[in-house]
């Protein structure tokens, strides 16, 4: 079928604007929450099913433990709870030539963090407000916003008279956050794979082949507890976790020396590592008012593709094993590294391929600019839908700020750019 010329489509976006702001302001208003080991995104998921049969495209709904093999894949996290109607949503626009033609795949999750730390100012987390091109909200940017641009580049497509030759895959999955990505695998197991696949997560308007991958841990100080009525001094986990603080500055530092990509150049692409939480107790502990047992700090290490998990672990236990029987404070103590959650993968699809050569030149049809191809900053499930998917896989989403954080915002031109991006690419690539 003949492509649609990138001037509709841009006109057909300015004259919805209204329309698919007032849908993403909608669609942001539900809660839906991920709080381990369960999550609130039924309303949210319910709201994008009924929009997708509107459409009149073949949907289908399910939780992820209804995968077949799903529980035996490497990649499932157990320990989730997907009752309370927590399903994935797949809606197919089935092609008139699916057998011959192209094929893609556009998802997001639906599930968004908790709306904690509770410090907003420009809107309460789920009562959306637009102040200039800021569209505040929890989610807004992470990532309702790119699903609402995929699912209206769709629906535009459609009302222009635009009929697909291969099928086009539009999906939204639950339990992405906290390391999750059993939505994103059920998805691929049962079968919803594509030729390409879009994640519409915010890259800040850069088309991103690769991502960051995540290590997920906790650094035991180990001690004795107790309290020194007979004068004896008892070494304090809780000091030896601040001196370990301290040193975590150092091993980011040896960290992003030892590492780099090519996709990953500029200070805002640095691997960091995130501290997140501090503990002096076990599950189910009652707290002394004593010197404790042992204090534990969670922490995050980001890393580049190619690296696994045993090259990881061999030069972090490397790291604190030197510092433990060196260091004068943390040599009063026992370090144990726990491994968390599990190995949140990078992923790298190959930047020179068709489908990012695509991507690109819609983008640049739409906007008049071509844009900058990189690495994201973040880790993300790529990883699933090029591994255990076999897609071709590129994040492609809009800027904003303040994700995971108060006054979350996204840049509602990127929302329209967006919305007009997709439709051109998935017109290109299934005509």
């Amino acid at each position: 079928m003949t492509l649609p010329d990138p001037a509709a489509i841009r006109a057909a976006v300015e004259r919805r604007g209204d329309e698919i702001l007032e849908w993403t302001k909608e669609f942001i208003r539900f809660p839906s929450e991920n709080r381990p080991p369960g999550g609130a995104e039924k309303g949210a998921q319910e709201f994008v099913r009924d929009a997708c049969e509107k459409e009149g495209w073949d949907t289908s709904t399910f939780t992820p433990d209804e995968a077949e093999g799903i529980r035996d894949h490497p990649s499932w996290l157990e320990g989730r709870d997907y009752g309370g109607g927590r399903k994935n949503v797949v809606a197919v626009w089935k092609g008139s030539d699916g057998r011959n033609g192209r094929s893609i795949l556009f998802s997001g999750h639906t599930d968004v963090a908790p709306y904690e730390p509770d410090g907003w100012k420009e809107c309460r987390p789920f009562e959306p407000v637009l102040k200039g091109n800021r569209l505040y909200g929890r989610g807004s940017c992470d990532m309702k916003g790119g699903i609402a641009a995929s699912f209206w580049g769709l629906k535009i497509l459609a009302e222009l008279g635009w009929r697909p030759a291969g099928d086009i895959i539009f999906e939204t999955v639950v339990d992405e956050e906290f390391a999750g990505g059993n939505g994103t695998l059920a998805s691929r197991l049962k079968g919803y794979n594509a030729d390409l696949a879009v994640l519409t997560e915010p890259t800040r308007m850069e088309v991103c082949p690769a991502c960051l991958g995540a290590f997920l841990g906790d650094l035991v100080i180990m001690g004795k507890g107790g309290m020194p009525y007979m004068g004896s001094a008892i070494p304090n986990p809780i000091d030896g976790a601040a001196r370990a603080i301290e040193l975590f500055s150092a091993w980011e530092k040896e960290w992003r020396s030892e590492n780099n990509h090519p996709l990953f150049e500029g200070a805002d692409k640095k691997l960091n590592v995130v501290l997140w939480h501090v503990d002096s107790t076990t599950e189910g502990e009652f707290t002394q008012m004593g010197t404790p047992l042992l204090t534990k700090i969670s922490w995050i290490t980001w890393c580049y593709p190619g690296m696994t998990e045993k090259r990881f672990f061999r030069s972090f236990g490397r790291f604190w094993d030197k510092h433990a029987a060196e260091d004068e404070v943390l040599k009063q103590f026992e370090l144990k590294i726990v491994r968390t959650y599990h190995y949140v993968k990078a992923w790298e699809s190959d930047s020179g391929s068709p489908a990012v050569k695509e991507v690109t030149e819609a983008f640049r049809h739409i906007t008049g600019t071509r844009p900058s191809v990189g690495g994201a900053a973040f880790s993300c499930d790529l990883a699933i839908y090029g591994d255990a998917g076999g897609m071709p896989s590129v994040i492609l989403g809009p800027r904003g700020d303040n994700l995971h954080a108060p006054d979350e915002w996204v840049l509602t031109d990127d929302i329209l750019d967006l919305t007009g991006i997709y439709a051109l690419l998935a017109a290109s690539w299934c005509g």
